[in-house]
């Protein structure tokens, strides 16, 4: 897992979040490698990633279905529907451009490859309305999944994905306190935004994630960091442990938040899920 991308989330939460850090398939392997801990940072990372169901269950879960939005005033809006074969990559992402007209991508997460770039692999289908898009536009579209499937993803999976190649960890001292161990993630030649920044407050008692903030590479030097909570830890039993996902992101600062109204590990979803043009989700 660690392709990443970039994309503009919504005018309601008055910025543009360009995420780094992607998620790519996992493929379950017995037994599952446990990343070396040669540092403070790596120990509290291999915590989180613990509290959050650990490399084992996370290379079992079978299937991921979510859908990202933002709440804001009591209303959520959502952007996009996903469901992803966590085994083989398959992938679907239905996105707007409005509630009566969908775009649907099917595609396989494992084509996107590692290094940074804008480009998108042309490796899949692109519908509107169950209709296939036309070659000038084929490529656009993709694009726009390959940002969707990337940003979404590690907005609900960044904990899991902090022994992802590329991904540098730091134990930051100064920020830590009784209550949290602070690491800060930079990264090397990989994804699209390889300047972002990332600190995440693990919960000492629980090992969870309580808080992100970020400071991105589009964002002025002088900018502050931007910090959300992550809240309304859900939990999905899978064959090899139970994995747990927060489901709420509210902003720090106020203002509304990232959600994911629907959340689940699905053991088992209908063949036609991968290969439907139709909006399915």
């Amino acid at each position: 897992m660690s392709h990443r991308f970039r994309l503009l989330l919504s005018a309601v939460l008055c910025v543009a979040l360009l995420v780094l850090a992607g998620c790519g398939a996992e493929q379950a392997s017995s037994p599952v490698a446990q990343p070396a801990l040669e540092t403070r940072a790596d120990s509290v990372a291999m915590q989180l990633y613990d509290a959050h169901g650990g490399p084992a269950a996370w290379a079992s879960v079978p299937y991921l279905r979510f859908d990202f939005g933002v709440a804001r005033n009591g209303e959520t809006q959502v952007f996009a529907k996903h469901l992803w074969n966590r085994q083989t990559g398959d992938y679907r992402l239905e996105w707007g451009p409005s509630p009566d007209s969908q775009y649907v991508a099917l595609f396989n997460v494992n084509a996107f490859g590692e290094a940074a770039s804008e480009s998108a692999p042309q490796a899949g289908d692109v519908y509107l309305n169950g209709t296939a898009v036309d070659s000038s536009a084929h490529a656009t579209r993709m694009r726009q999944a390959h940002q969707r499937y990337v940003n979404d993803a590690y907005w609900l999976l960044a904990p899991v994905k902090v022994f992802d190649p590329g991904v540098n960890r730091s134990y930051v001292a100064d920020s830590s306190d009784a209550q949290h161990d602070v690491i800060k993630l930079t990264f090397g030649e990989v994804g699209l935004t390889p300047g972002d920044t990332y600190w995440l407050y693990v919960d000492k008692e629980t090992g969870r994630l309580d808080r992100w903030a970020f400071h991105l590479q589009g964002m002025p030097d002088d900018a502050p960091a931007r910090a959300y909570d992550w809240t309304d830890y859900q939990s999905f039993d899978v064959p090899e442990g139970t994995v747990h996902l927060a489901a709420r992101k509210p902003s720090v600062s106020g203002g509304g938040g990232l959600v994911f109204p629907t959340l689940d590990v699905p053991s088992d979803v209908p063949a036609t899920m991968f290969s439907s043009p139709e909006p399915q989700l």
